[in-house]
């Protein structure tokens, strides 16, 4: 008989099936009529004044910015529309929320004293980013990704902490997740045993900056397998947390790119560059995308100044490398893949792209020490191995005594380093840079999408 009460197991189960009934019959009716109007609310937030959501945005960034480790900037994330899932296409954005909006209420001076009232276009826009957040979290659900959906529902919560749908699907889940207690306490907010109490600025806070990093964890697993529909629309959410973070609109940034819309990513490094101007790896990954785009100067001058702002970065040198190689500056290459051996000595790689650079501007000297080098660091460096075969081949046959009849011919192959094959300013390859060779392993880190910054 008491057995019930005994078995945590099934002592679960049976709170479990009460919560699904009470949903049921308490949240039901509630349910269906928030989304019925949630159209109209969509619309209405639609027409609200621009003026207004700016200047409530301004109030957010500096806050917001400092939950997520970003500068305070007024400068704001592209504004976004509603989003209900991750696979939303790279074009679809979401309403950027902002402090004092988001109970929906404004302090007001009245008499002498601070009093809140009601703003109906703020509470409007509380509701939609409530409802936005609770589609979300069913998304989640359908997935089985419980951990981001307890983080939407708490979202949904924080918009709306009297909305009972999304404190009986928090029931549940928390349940699921094995928060006993806090699945009674929000089946008490369902069945209206207690008032829900709302969070305070500072948890306010450390919620954002939580959804933040998550959103961008998923981001990046979504990376990793190329699925940039899935990455853009995490990231878009991420900044839905924190709009003022550089370092995720420089992944937005990123990840746009790599889908093909060049346009829109252009913009946003642009806005990553104004909220965090003195952001290295945006600016390289910036300056790739104005190279792919043709813009060659502007895309050197950016990589340029990505240097110099972090100039112990080794594979920024590399990057600024080959593009000094792609515009035929091989003098310019050479230092900075010098630069990037002091930061790395170690790196066979880089001594064979240093021999590569060496021979196509005409030291052979020079090649052959950094050769000799690279595999002084590694004896299996395949490139250094076959150069260094050649050159001797080619030394080979320059001393190799001429032919008869040619002895006198003004037209025999000198000593001079210029005439070598493959070699020198001369040669028809030195019109491309040299793209065999792998100097780094890690070449063009700046465009890889980065966690650590979260």
């Amino acid at each position: 008989m008491f057995d019930l009460l005994v078995s945590p197991r099934r002592f679960h189960f049976a709170l479990f099936a009460a919560v699904l009934l009470s949903g049921t019959v308490l949240v039901g009716p509630t349910t269906a009529e928030e989304n019925k109007a949630r159209s109209a609310e969509r619309a209405v937030l639609r027409t609200a004044s621009d003026a207004k959501q700016a200047a409530a945005q301004t109030t957010a960034g500096k806050e917001l910015g400092q939950a997520a480790g970003a500068k305070d900037t007024t400068s704001l994330a592209p504004t976004h529309e509603s989003k209900s899932a991750p696979q939303a296409a790279a074009g679809q954005h979401s309403s950027i929320k902002t402090e004092s909006s988001e109970m929906g209420d404004r302090a007001v001076l009245k008499d002498g004293k601070l009093v809140r009232e009601v703003d109906p276009a703020a509470q409007q826009l509380a509701q939609t980013q409530a409802l936005d957040h609770f589609d979300l979290s069913r998304f989640y659900f359908s997935q089985f990704d419980l951990k981001m959906c307890e983080l939407e529902l708490e979202a949904a919560i924080m918009y709306m902490p009297t909305m009972k749908a999304a404190h009986r699907d928090y029931c549940i889940v928390s349940l699921l997740t094995g928060h006993p207690l806090r699945s009674v306490a929000e089946l008490m907010m369902v069945a209206g045993l207690g008032e829900p109490v709302p969070l305070t600025e500072a948890e306010k806070v450390e919620l954002k900056a939580r959804g933040a990093k998550l959103h961008y964890r998923k981001a990046l697993e979504y990376g990793k397998k190329e699925k940039w529909d899935n990455s853009i629309a995490e990231l878009q959410w991420a900044l839905d947390f924190t709009p003022t973070n550089a370092s995720i609109k420089r992944s937005l940034a990123f990840a746009l790119a790599s889908k093909g819309e060049f346009d829109m990513a252009e913009e946003t490094y642009k806005d990553s560059l104004a909220a965090d101007p003195d952001d290295p790896y945006a600016h390289a990954d910036f300056a790739y995308l104005l190279s792919d785009k043709g813009e060659e100067n502007k895309a050197f001058s950016q990589l340029a100044q990505a240097v110099q702002l972090a100039p112990q970065a080794a594979a920024l040198h590399v990057d600024l490398a080959w593009m000094a190689e792609t515009k035929g500056d091989f003098k310019l290459a050479s230092d900075e893949l010098e630069k990037a051996i002091k930061i790395s000595p170690t790196h066979a790689g880089l001594w064979a792209h240093l021999g590569r650079v060496d021979e196509r501007k005409g030291d052979v000297d020079g090649a052959i020490a950094a050769y000799n080098r690279a595999l002084n660091v590694d004896p299996g460096q395949f490139e250094a191995k076959r150069r260094l075969e050649v050159i001797k081949a080619e030394d080979a046959n320059l001393k190799s005594p001429a032919p008869e009849g040619d002895a006198t011919n003004p037209a025999a192959p000198s000593a001079e380093p210029q005439s070598r094959p493959e070699s020198g300013p001369a040669s028809e390859k030195t019109k491309e840079p040299v793209k065999s060779v792998a100097p780094i392993s890690n070449l063009r880190t700046s465009q890889k999408l980065d966690g650590k910054s979260l």
